[in-house]
Formats: structure tokens, sequence, C-alpha cells
């Protein structure tokens, strides 16, 4: 009887279970845009004001190698922007000009790139740009009834900290302590070496002159020294004949 109660209770509870509704499908999220392409400036620039340069893309990197204009990172990290199309392997070419001197192989760095329309590379800068004719120095430059914002120029390199990156004259000799000592005492270890071999070739030379003088000298005294007298043969020498006194 218990079972048969049971399973009463049982199929009066499925019969009062309610059906579930069909599974709904997920709405599909909208295509996410292009870094590049739906970033927009922080601070709004007004027209008749001076706008930066936008950069194409910021990222940490290692400098691995420099030439003379350009540096060679090792990307890090990617902030914003988009590297590709100039990222290889994870290495990326930023050109720098003569800034690139300010720059330490296996430092680094926060870069901020732009694109150089002409020659299709990225570039950026460590030291600010100067203002053109002197800027604000010139009469009438820069004037106008706008209040323009004062907007950081993104087209630079920093360190990893945020601050700027040492760009001082003698930044490059400072850091190059190493290789300025080189230089300098180089040229005089070698000049040395070359004085004392012209002292020594010197020497050499007076001790061979004298010894070979020396050698002549004794040579001429030699052939005029008188030897002992010579004898002819066949001739016995005589004594002298003592002379008679004959008287008176």
């Amino acid at each position: 009887m218990a079972v048969t109660a049971l399973l009463a209770v049982a199929s009066t509870a499925a019969a009062q279970t309610p059906d579930l509704p069909d599974p709904q499908p997920v709405p599909s999220l909208p295509p996410i845009e292009p870094p590049v392409a739906a970033s927009t400036r922080l601070v709004a620039v007004p027209t008749g004001c001076a706008s930066p340069t936008p950069e194409r893309a910021v990222f940490v990197g290692t400098v691995t190698v420099t030439d003379p204009a350009t540096a060679r990172y090792q990307v890090l990290q990617v902030l914003s922007g988009s590297t590709a199309g100039f990222e290889v392997g994870g290495l990326i070419d930023v050109r720098y000009g003569d800034d690139v001197r300010f720059l330490e192989t296996g430092t680094s760095y926060i870069v901020g790139a732009a694109l150089d329309d002409d020659a299709g590379v990225l570039y950026s800068n460590v030291r600010p740009p100067a203002p053109l004719y002197g800027g604000s120095d010139v009469a009438g430059v820069n004037v106008s009834d706008v209040d323009c914002p004062r907007v950081e120029d993104p087209v630079r390199t920093l360190t990893v900290d945020g601050t700027s990156v040492e760009s001082g004259v003698i930044t490059p000799i400072s850091r190059a302590k190493g290789d300025l000592l080189h230089a300098i005492l180089d040229p005089l270890a070698v000049a040395f070496v070359v004085l004392l071999g012209l002292v020594a070739l010197k020497l050499l030379i007076f001790t061979v002159a004298r010894a070979v003088r020396d050698i002549g000298s004794e040579r001429g005294v030699s052939r005029r020294r008188p030897g002992p007298p010579r004898r002819r043969r066949g001739l016995v020498a005589r004594p002298p004949r003592a002379r008679a006194r004959v008287g008176p």
C-alpha cells in the first residue's frame, strides 16, 4: 500500500510541473572598432588652436639596438593604438633622428609614435619640439581670442615611470665615461709607445755607430804602428874599425 501511495504522489507532482520555455538565442555583440579609429582626444582642441600630431600607437618597449637615426624595440605591451604593419616578430623600428643618442640599449621606455606619411615609418621624439621662430617670444605670434588648452605632444618617448628622458648636452658624455676615457688615454698610450720606440731606436743607432767607429780607429792605429827592423839576407853587420894614430 505504501508503494502505491508513493507512486500516486509522484505522478501527481509530475502532472502539476509546468512546461519549461524554449531557450532564447543570445544576442550577438557589436563588433569592436579599431582602437585608432575609435579613440578621440580627452581634451577637445577648439578651432583656431594648434593641435599636436595624433599618435599611431603607444607601447612599452625595450631598446635592443640603435643606429644613427633609428631605435629598434622589443615590444612588451601595447597601451593604445595598433602596431600592426610595423611590428615583425615582436620587434618594431622607430625613427628619432639625432634624439636617438639619448636612448640606452637594454632600457625600457614608453613610446608614443606617429606615422610619417612621406617615409611610411613610425617616428618619435625624446625632446619636445622647439616652437617655430621662437614661439610666443615673437610679437604677434600665437595671438588669438580663443582660449587654447595646453595639450602635451603625444609623440614623445618617456621613461617607464612617465618622466622625461635625460636629454642634456653632456648626457651622452656622462653615459659614455668609459668610451671617453678610452678616447683620451688610448692616443696618449700610443704616442708614449711610439716615443719610447723612437728613443730606443736612436740609442741603438748611436751604439752601432760608436762600435763601428771604435773598430775603425783600432784598425788605423794598428796600421800606423812601426814594426821591428828587418835584416837583409846575406849581409852581416860588421863592427866599425878602429883607426890607428900615427905619431909625429
